[in-house]
């Protein structure tokens, strides 16, 4: 689980979601993952110390954004992202996928296709924000979400007001393997323009002396 490490004077907030099986707590409360456990090895041997604090998606990206000793992972760059943040370390490639219940016999084959459908996706992600720089209207064909475990809830209650969602491959697949209703679901197309590498990135207020100690433990261990 991550912790502390190392013995400086200077603290950073890390900031979080669950995001299987990037970063996530398992049954014993520990935050697991291969995304964690670079972050934890990055961190241990750059020796900077950490406070962890795990919330939806909004609610972290915004502290980091916002809190000036902040840092964030795993999250997507982007061009809307590029001004806001210190991109210190890549975490792992990421791909995304619409999907949409089997029974809808929903097929698309491009952006504007799906345009003529509610599509449901977690607010201030990186699929919100690509959409809604593609022309997508918040209310209209978007629908937002707070976490990626309203989707399935969405789905079993609101089936006539959700047609397609926008999910992680790799989320998808590890909840899967828990989530019966996961099995009611089919991917429909996968958006390659939204295919992207996942960073660990710091508010743009973290000292360049923190960023330099840790993209040099990167470098080390990576």
């Amino acid at each position: 689980m991550l912790g502390n490490a190392g013995a400086y004077a200077y603290t950073l907030t890390l900031v979080t979601e669950n995001f299987a099986h990037f970063q996530y707590v398992n049954g014993e409360g520990e935050l697991v993952g291969h995304a964690a456990e670079k972050v934890t090895a990055v961190l241990k041997e750059a020796q900077v110390d950490y406070r962890l604090s795990i919330d939806n998606w909004s609610t972290s990206y915004n502290s980091a954004k916002r809190d000036p000793n902040t840092c964030i992972f795993s999250i997507a760059k982007s061009e809307q992202r590029n001004g806001l943040f210190s991109w210190v370390f890549p975490i792992g490639a990421f791909t995304t996928s619409f999907y949409a219940l089997k029974t809808a016999n929903i097929r698309i084959d491009s952006l504007e296709q799906a345009r003529q459908y509610k599509i449901a996706v977690i607010r201030d992600n990186f699929s919100h924000q690509y959409l809604k720089s593609q022309g997508f209207v918040e209310g209209q064909q978007l629908l937002l979400i707070q976490s990626f475990d309203k989707v399935f809830q969405l789905l079993a209650t609101r089936r006539n007001i959700v047609d397609l969602v926008i999910l992680s491959d790799a989320q998808f697949e590890h909840k899967s393997k828990s989530e019966p209703l996961s099995h009611e679901l089919e991917p429909v197309m996968r958006i390659e323009t939204m295919s992207t590498q996942l960073y660990f990135a710091c508010n743009k207020k973290v000292p360049a002396r923190i960023i330099q100690r840790i993209q040099a433990a990167y470098q080390r261990l990576y």
